[in-house]
């Protein structure tokens, strides 16, 4: 298909004037067929007026009798010069005729074919009169032709002329109302990386078009957000990174076996905090997750195995308390069980030795309570941020841990949350 006619069936402007022109065919054939009615049925209407008029035009004599006709203008000449198609007659009410044309014989009046016959009452000083006029149908639509002709062509030019100057206003009212959207595409087409801060304006546009530049600016702001989080999360891998990797290269250049150890250590180090990187980006786009029903209960005694090790090795205590042990929930398994096992590892580490760190499962949510020192209340709202560690703890985090938590749990619209308590530290998963 030519560009030029797709480009057409998509346009506004064609579609309203093609849905324009085919309400205007519609409207002409609605009015064509009354017009057609209203012909068929102007010949018997106009041989009523006429008899009426002839009606008006009686003469009486001084006895209240009809004497004749005083026939002025058009219609004078009618009775002679047409005899065979336009005749009248005055009788009383018992039949007998008191005046009529030259040419109309009483006895056949009503027997005539293809004739308009047409009968009316005159009162007359308190005399009832009968005034009957007979129109042939050959007559009345010559009259009719006549009269009509005019009107036809007059109608004919008011509709294409009202066709032309709507089609026009038309054109002109949908260019206007689009020229807003025109220059809201514009302004969306200088929308890049370096301008993600722009928004379209929604000055003049259609109230019809509104919604749809608010939803574009609001996911430009999401858009910008993301992009704002990537740039940082960027920098703060970039700073991270370069630590541990200066330290590698300097404890390489002073080389000696004794390093050996201690390199180890580095390279597992960066080893966790890149995987930890991977681990966030992945759990950031909610498309990788593979929702499925989880058995809270099995799931937790998964985690509470995968880390016994670890509490065993800091003489840690793990504690699982449960409400109901068919308690479900949805989302994707392996995420929540990062989840669970981040949070359980932190309260492992942060606890002292031979304390216990305690699981509740309850019915749409679950918490997890060590007994460390706790987080200062000012800290609170800093715990899920990406690479942030507290400055009165030391250890070997990269501050990523409870960041991939919350990651997680707003990609499943659960609520992720933390308070300090005496002793401990408690975090709170609810299930939305």
């Amino acid at each position: 298909m030519p560009w030029w006619k797709a480009e057409w069936g998509q346009s506004l402007t064609v579609k309203l004037l093609v849905t324009y022109l085919v309400a205007w065919l519609l409207t002409l054939g609605v009015l064509g067929v009354a017009f057609w009615l209203l012909l068929n049925d102007v010949e018997a209407h106009k041989a009523q007026e006429a008899t009426r008029a002839i009606s008006k035009t009686i003469a009486f004599d001084a006895q209240g009798a009809p004497a004749g006709m005083d026939v002025r203008g058009d219609l004078t000449w009618l009775p002679e010069a047409l005899p065979l198609d336009f005749s009248y007659q005055v009788a009383d009410l018992s039949g007998r005729v008191y005046l009529a044309s030259s040419s109309l014989e009483p006895a056949s009046i009503n027997a005539q074919p293809q004739m308009h016959v047409h009968t009316v009452d005159l009162v007359h000083q308190g005399t009832t009169w009968k005034v009957t006029v007979r129109i042939s149908h050959r007559l009345m639509a010559l009259i009719t032709a006549y009269s009509t002709k005019h009107m036809e062509g007059a109608a004919l030019a008011v509709v294409g002329l009202s066709i032309l100057l709507l089609g026009l206003v038309l054109v002109f009212t949908v260019q206007r109302l689009l020229h807003p959207l025109r220059k809201a595409s514009h302004q969306a087409m200088q929308i890049g990386p370096q301008s993600l801060a722009s928004r379209l304006s929604d000055q003049h546009l259609p109230s019809e078009i509104q919604p749809l530049v608010h939803a574009f600016n609001e996911a430009l702001d999401r858009l910008e957000a993301g992009f704002r989080n990537q740039q940082r999360f960027l920098a703060d891998a970039a700073h991270e990174l370069k630590t541990p990797l200066a330290l590698l290269r300097g404890q390489i250049e002073m080389g000696g076996p004794e390093q050996t150890e201690q390199l180890l250590d580095d390279v597992d180090h960066l080893a966790r905090q890149v995987q930890q990187l991977l681990l966030l980006t992945e759990v950031s786009d909610a498309s990788n997750f593979k929702p499925e029903t989880i058995h809270l209960l099995r799931l937790a005694q998964e985690v509470l195995a995968f880390l016994s090790p670890l509490a065993e090795k800091r003489g840690i205590r793990m504690i699982l308390n449960f409400d109901d042990s068919r308690a479900y929930t949805k989302g994707d398994r392996m995420a929540l069980f990062v989840l669970l096992k981040n949070l359980l590892e932190n309260a492992v580490k942060f606890s002292p030795q031979d304390s216990t760190v305690t699981i509740n499962l309850g019915i749409g949510s679950l918490t997890v309570r060590d007994a460390g020192p706790g987080i200062a209340h000012d800290h609170l709202p800093l715990v899920f941020e990406r690479f942030w560690r507290s400055p009165e703890r030391r250890h070997e985090g990269a501050g990523l841990g409870l960041a991939i938590c919350k990651e997680i749990a707003v990609s499943h619209g659960w609520q992720l949350s933390v308070r300090t308590l005496e002793p401990g530290t408690e975090f709170s998963l609810h299930f939305g």
